[in-house]
């Protein structure tokens, strides 16, 4: 388990496989070159708050999100 700073300073735990899927969107990453679990991940990280997605041209990017101290 580990914990990563959500903006406003609130501290999240993630698993160990959310926390990898987390530092590999270092750079925002396109829906199609994930794969299905990938996915699920970052949808995940979503919605705790610590992984944005964003849609430009009809694809999906997910990107993560700094806290105050990243």
């Amino acid at each position: 388990m580990k914990l990563v700073e959500a903006p406003g300073g609130i501290s999240v735990i993630l698993s160990n496989r959310e926390h990898a899927m987390w530092e590999s969107l270092y750079e925002e990453k396109c829906k199609s070159d994930l794969t299905e679990r990938e996915v699920h991940l970052a949808q995940h990280l979503t919605s705790k708050g610590v992984v944005k997605r964003l849609t430009r041209e009809g694809k999906t990017y997910f990107s993560r999100i700094r806290g105050s101290i990243q």
